[in-house]
């Protein structure tokens, strides 16, 4: 299995998605908010733990709603453990028959072959429109800068550091700003 973000008109992004056996692109408009973003957020709480090799939580299960005008998407991503394929199934609904349901897809993903196909869909967003102009052109939401730094820094072989602080504020783990800046300055 294949996957690819991008922009594809002013406030439409997609998702085209191939296997073996299926290709097809999925859409969703930012009038009903940041869904990608929502998608990106659940996926790397899925890479947090698995960067930090944490099986309280496996098995894991999460959903996203991708909204359009015409047709619905529903993401089921699961992962049973630190080992195991991410497990994506996107079904087709309908906005006005909430009866009808159709499973576009359910296959496994490496998950190192799903992060590498989000930093490039980032990297490409990134060089065609820019911080601000991916604002602009999405309308729902900011550059997601936090997963580009992360998966560019593992491509690159970059640890980012943690910033010390006081105990108290232990909490807060600040990653060291020059290493940030670090890694966007080698795109």
């Amino acid at each position: 299995m294949e996957i690819k973000f991008k922009i594809e008109t002013l406030g439409y992004l997609v998702s085209e998605i191939s296997s073996n056996t299926k290709r097809f692109k999925i859409g969703h408009s930012s009038a009903y908010g940041d869904r990608f973003q929502e998608l990106l957020n659940k996926l790397f709480f899925i890479y947090e733990i698995l960067k930090e090799k944490n099986i309280t939580y496996f098995p894991y299960s999460t959903n996203v709603l991708w909204e359009d005008d015409r047709v619905n998407y529903y993401w089921t991503i699961r992962i049973d453990s630190i080992y195991s394929c991410i497990n994506i199934k996107i079904e087709k609904l309908s906005p006005s028959n909430e009866s009808y349901k159709e499973v576009l897809i359910q296959e496994d993903i490496e998950t190192e072959k799903l992060f590498d196909a989000i930093y490039q869909s980032l990297e490409k967003m990134l060089a065609e429109f820019g911080f601000v102009g991916y604002k602009k052109k999405w309308e729902a939401g900011n550059f997601p800068i936090y997963e580009y730094i992360t998966l560019m820094a593992a491509t690159e072989g970059m640890d980012l550091r943690h910033v010390s602080c006081l105990e108290q504020e232990e909490w807060k783990q600040k990653i060291d700003l020059k290493d940030e800046l670090g890694v966007i300055n080698m795109s």
